[in-house]
């Protein structure tokens, strides 16, 4: 007999080079080869003589690739070519199929070597392979074999492979794929049903598969094991479901509860379709981003916002800063969460039942109160309630000269602990109370300044640069009043069409006096990161703020989103997205995380997970126009015009002259061939640019939808001299697209020291 691999060398001569072989299974090898007219690696996999009995077997083989070949999705691996080589004497018919060759390695290597995954990156391959399971069930195929070697991890992206030898479902009601002797399943994936031999599965049978394979991430061992093939089909019908927390305590009981819905032993108890397991996995990936910020629900206090109880509505800024005093002093405490600033301010003046807020906010206990200032007296109410059961825990009223508003509430603090202590938890931490000034005007001030800067428009971060500075002038050694300073200059760019540098120059000042005033000060940490990164491009001097901000304080969310951008502008794409996801679990009402998240999936093209995120962000704040606009971005790179038109108009309805919506105005209508309306959307931009500042950023974005790359190119060389931001996501930014095969954009990454990803 002749060796199959000369065999197929000698059919594929002229059309694939075989290079060496990279693996081989049961009843499979696969060889890495060159396509020769395409000038692309492919890999090639060679079915074993003997797995295909008759001619008719193969003759159905082949019709399952050909249906298989059909699926076109970004995470289904396509096939390229497919064929059969012909029995001669004693050789026997080998049947073979050709794929592009991914790079990197399987989901099973990746297991090998790490045992189980963190998390975040679990639930993100579940999450794409759902997406590619749910196409390929929509065009009526199905996998059947879902399985750790079948996923394939390309630069950090899930990528399904082997559909070309999974039975389909064909609608036209055409026989399917049974082929004598082969298997199609693996016994620890398998489904009840298929391991039965049922006639028909749906693509339930499939999710089982699925949810398996995310078992097996998490606890590091798949649900069920055995000696051979009929041990663990028996387990996989009659066992029950082990205790995935039990082997992973840190996994949400949500995503617990989703895993054993999935792994249901009849299809009818499972999840309707992949897309609603997933759902049910999205819906729980706030508070499981990592393993270090899994929380622990019966070590969980919200302080839900202070009300204003005087007689001058203008003293709010100080029922807002007693709220926010005391979620930084109890977030300090060891073993216990304390549900962010973000989250408890969305149920600023709602009246609903404090345990209900307390139930939705993931909190078992909750604080409230009100503050009551008038000249300079002070009275405090406050409560802390069980929100299980309702009951009242403890009680204080405070009437206090305002001199003491230190003292009250470091006390409060403390009493908090000590009751939690008694009553619910047998060991927690101490109060670390640090005053970072014993002036009560600079106080004052600087808490009327967080109230403006927190309002996020033009009007309020100018109130709070007068408002800081002011503060600073009282008390000059205030570290946290330069911080916020420094937040201010950097936000106000924002909202405010300007040239950076004088703002950039102030913030960078700022964030460096407050370091040099407390050097263990996130926040400073984290601004000052955020203006090496975002304008002096000092990628190494950044890289380093935002580590020491994480070192000083890991649960700020504000220091992970913005240490995420930066991630992922320099090259570490896959890591800033995980980032950013451990930034919404610590902060998940926040509208800026979450939109930061879904801008960088956008980035990273996961462009069906960026509009979930962004569509969640949308309802948080329907007036924000930045969320529209990227969501029309989103839309505009999947190819879906109209929704990129309606997400414009929102985006122009609220900011009629902004000029990056526009641009993308005029992208949208180039796609559809309207040369006419672009231009008019250019002449628009034009007309704006002559009676104010236009960011050249924007300019250079017109220009490449416009298809005038030389006009592109000079307006990058102004954004450039500008030092505009914008630059900083060269490497990853979509609308940049169209020039990366111009030598001159190269030119631009080497300008910018974005070649290589930074260490």
């Amino acid at each position: 007999m002749t060796e199959p691999l000369e065999r197929l060398r000698a059919a594929l001569a002229g059309r694939y080079a075989i290079e060496e072989e990279i693996g081989r299974g049961g009843m499979a090898n696969v060889y890495r080869a060159r396509d020769l007219r395409h000038a692309r690696s492919v890999a090639i996999k060679m079915f074993r003589a003997g797995v295909v009995g008759s001619n008719d077997a193969a003759l159905r083989f082949l019709q399952e690739i050909r249906i298989a070949a059909q699926l076109a999705h970004p995470h289904i691996l396509p096939l390229h070519d497919s064929g059969e080589i012909a029995a001669q004497g004693d050789d026997p018919a080998l049947l073979y199929y050709v794929m592009p060759y991914v790079g990197g390695q399987s989901l099973r290597e990746r297991l090998r070597q790490e045992g189980r995954l963190p998390l975040d990156a679990a639930l993100s391959i579940a999450r794409t392979v759902a997406l590619a399971l749910e196409h390929a069930h929509s065009h009526n195929v199905l996998h059947r074999d879902v399985k750790p070697e079948n996923i394939l991890l390309q630069e950090g992206q899930a990528v399904v492979a082997d559909f070309g030898v999974a039975r389909a479902i064909e609608e036209a009601g055409c026989e399917t794929l049974t082929l004598p002797g082969l298997a199609v399943g693996t016994p620890a994936y398998m489904s009840p049903e298929q391991a039965s031999g049922q006639a028909t599965l749906d693509g339930r049978s499939d999710q089982y598969a699925l949810a398996c394979v995310l078992f097996e991430m998490l606890a590091g061992q798949p649900p069920f094991a055995g000696a051979g093939a009929r041990a663990i089909m028996t387990r996989q019908a009659q066992d029950p479901v082990p205790s995935l927390r039990g082997l992973r305590p840190e996994v949400s009981v949500t995503v617990e509860k989703a895993i054993e819905k999935a792994l249901a032993k009849r299809p009818e108890d499972r999840f309707e379709t992949v897309r609603e397991f997933v759902e049910a996995l999205v819906a729980s990936s706030a508070d499981t981003a990592d393993q270090y910020l899994e929380t622990v629900a019966a070590r969980s206090v919200a302080v839900l916002p202070f009300v204003n109880a005087s007689p001058d509505e203008g003293n709010e800024y100080f029922s807002d800063g007693m709220t926010d005093e005391l979620i930084h002093l109890l977030a300090n405490v060891e073993g216990l969460h304390v549900v962010p600033r973000t989250t408890v301010f969305a149920y600023k003046r709602q009246t609903e039942d404090v345990r209900a807020i307390g139930a939705r906010l993931g909190g078992t206990t909750v604080l409230e109160g009100s503050v009551r200032k008038a000249g300079n007296r002070l009275r405090v109410m406050a409560q802390l309630i069980d929100v299980p059961n309702g009951r009242l825990l403890w009680s204080e009223r405070f009437d206090r000269d305002d001199r003491d508003v230190f003292a009250i509430q470091e006390e409060l603090a403390r009493t908090i602990v000590s009751t939690l202590r008694a009553n619910l938890l047998g060991t927690l931490g101490d109060p670390l109370p640090k005053r970072y000034t014993e002036n009560l005007v600079a106080y004052n001030l600087y808490l009327r300044g967080r109230h403006s800067w927190n309002k996020r428009t033009q009007e309020g971060v100018n109130e709070a640069i007068r408002f800081f500075g002011r503060a600073i002038a009282e008390d000059p050694s205030y570290a946290l009043a330069y911080t916020g300073l420094a937040d201010a200059y950097a936000l106000q760019l924002d909202y405010r069409a300007a040239p950076v540098a004088e703002g950039m120059r102030r913030a960078r000042e700022m964030a460096s006096k407050a370091i040099e005033l407390d050097d263990g000060l996130a926040e400073a940490h984290t601004s000052l990161g955020w203006v090496q990164f975002i304008h002096d491009w000092d990628w190494e001097a950044a890289g380093r703020s935002f580590r020491r901000a994480l070192e000083c304080n890991p649960r700020y969310a504000t220091a992970r989103q913005w240490h995420s951008w930066y991630l992922a502008a320099t090259g570490k794409l896959d890591e800033g997205v995980r980032e950013a996801r451990r930034a919404v679990a610590l902060d998940p009402a926040s509208l800026s995380i979450r939109r930061s998240l879904g801008w960088l999936y956008y980035f990273s093209r996961q462009l069906d997970v960026a509009a979930e995120h962004l569509l969640r962000a949308v309802p948080m704040n329907p007036d924000a126009h930045e969320t529209h606009l990227i969501l029309a971005l989103v839309h505009l790179n999947r190819g879906d015009l109209d929704a990129a038109d309606a997400a414009l108009d929102e985006t122009l309805a609220l900011v009629p002259e902004d000029t990056g919506a526009l641009a993308a105005r005029a992208r949208v209508a180039m796609l559809r061939g309207d040369r006419g309306a672009a231009q008019a959307v250019a002449a628009r931009i034009q007309e704006i640019a002559g009676r104010r500042y236009v960011s050249p950023a924007d300019i250079a974005k017109l220009h490449i939808a416009l298809g005038d790359t030389e006009r592109a190119f000079a307006a990058m060389e102004d954004a450039y001299a500008e030092r505009r931001g914008w630059l900083a996501y060269l490497r990853i930014e979509p609308w940049l697209d169209p020039l990366r095969s111009d030598p001159r954009f190269a030119t631009f990454l080497e300008r910018l020291r974005l070649v290589e990803p930074v260490a």
